[in-house]
């Protein structure tokens, strides 16, 4: 089974993620985000850690580095892993953006398997905003609108915490019992 956790930065996907990986037995964490230090690849590690300059390398890594991560996807028919983000979050912030990547991005969660599981961390935008400062308001209005959007679509089983009403260990707890139900 694979679960994720998805949320703006600031909403506490990291620590929610690691803290369950840390308590559930069997569940394993995996980072997903966009710091390609803090990921871990099966295959071709240095190669997809590296910024190459040409066009072609870099079309390659992101080749590499997709089927990667559709190995660590399929790894979670036999295992029970917690993700800290999923490719989702690239077609979302993407979308955002306007970029047209969102394109490429859409056609390869058409081939990747989807999460059995959502945990999405939401709240209000102000609260988060001055948590990190990293992204606009405007921005983590529009990456829950899009989460919602895409989970709702997808018909992707999820579960809503408001981590701005919901302190660290409430956010735990809510998140710990769903997960639970959803394991058995």
């Amino acid at each position: 089974m694979l679960v994720t956790i998805l949320g703006p930065d600031g909403t506490g996907k990291t620590t929610l993620a690691r803290a369950l990986a840390e308590k559930i037995d069997g569940l394993d964490y995996m980072y997903f985000g966009y710091n390609k230090e803090s990921r871990d690849y099966q295959f071709f590690d240095s190669f997809v850690k590296s910024e190459p300059k040409n066009i072609l390398k870099r079309i390659i890594r992101k080749g590499v580095r997709f089927i990667n991560d559709l190995y660590v996807f399929r790894s979670a028919k036999k295992n029970h892993i917690i993700s800290d983000r999923c490719p989702i979050d690239s077609y979302v912030n993407t979308k955002i953006q306007g970029r047209k990547l969102r394109y490429y991005y859409s056609l390869l969660l058409k081939i990747s398997p989807n999460p059995t599981f959502v945990i999405l961390l939401e709240g209000d935008s102000h609260i988060i905003y001055n948590r990190k400062k990293e992204i606009s308001e405007h921005h983590i209005q529009s990456t829950i609108k899009y989460y919602k959007e895409y989970l709702l679509t997808n018909k992707i089983s999820h579960f809503v915490i408001d981590t701005t009403q919901n302190d660290i260990t409430a956010t735990y707890n809510l998140a710990m019992e769903e997960l639970i139900q959803h394991l058995k």
